[in-house]
């Protein structure tokens, strides 16, 4: 599977702190956890691995790990969705 050329990681890395510091007046401290998680996502800054295949040892570059807001994100449109389907 690709990966997208633009993610919303890469928009928050380059305006986060700009659009930070313009909303100081209402932004809150969870607003900028957030943010700063989202920067973090996929860097090195949650550490990394190296994905190998079991059948054939191939390797493939480092992957960076997710600071798994997505996964919980997911799981909650999941459950909506459930929730949705069972009413």
């Amino acid at each position: 599977m690709s990966r997208p050329t633009l993610e919303v990681a890469d928009l928050v890395r380059s305006a986060g702190t700009a659009f930070i510091e313009r909303n100081r007046r209402w932004i809150r401290w969870t607003h900028i956890k957030v943010l700063r998680a989202i920067a973090r996502c996929r860097t090195a800054a949650l550490g990394g691995h190296i994905d190998e295949c079991t059948r054939c040892g191939h390797r493939a570059t480092i992957s960076y790990n997710s600071c798994l807001m997505e996964s919980n994100l997911y799981w909650g449109v999941r459950s909506a969705w459930y929730q949705l389907l069972s009413d």
